[in-house]
């Protein structure tokens, strides 16, 4: 027999760790806009501000990451497997294509390579690989 008073518990933590995080990684990508666009249109490439808009920026990805391992702790095992397998997965997916997209200006077939770039190949792999892994073990 379930207790409904655990499960109502485990679905309220995760709702409080999920928006947690998402106005975690707002902050966090606000910062990260703020200290990339800030030294040309808002400081005048102070250093000593953008040094700060830097640390303001580490000290915000910092309390994302807490954040997110906090929202791993409230999820239930399944879910927690399946995020963690896809962590895996991202981690060699992005390993493996970044060293290609590395090599292509010595291979000349770009000019130059964006490292920003990367984060795309880390955003779709991680998504794509927790909708797979979470359909592939629901359908069993």
């Amino acid at each position: 027999m379930t207790d409904t008073r655990t499960e109502t518990s485990l679905q309220a933590g995760l709702k409080k760790s999920t928006f947690q995080l998402f106005l975690a990684t707002g902050a966090w990508v606000g910062s990260t806009a703020l200290m990339s666009f800030g030294p040309s249109a808002i400081w005048g490439f102070d250093v000593a501000v953008t040094f700060l808009a830097i640390a303001v920026n580490l000290t915000v990805g910092s309390f994302m990451l807490y954040s997110f391992f906090k929202h791993l702790k409230n999820m239930d095992e399944l879910q927690r497997q399946t995020h963690l397998e896809a962590m895996a997965l991202t981690l060699g997916i992005t390993m493996v294509l970044t060293v290609i997209y590395g090599a292509l200006p010595q291979a000349k077939v770009l000019a130059s390579t964006q490292p920003a770039n990367v984060l795309f190949v880390i955003g779709i792999s991680y998504i794509l690989s927790v909708i797979a892994l979470w359909l592939w073990r629901t359908s069993e």
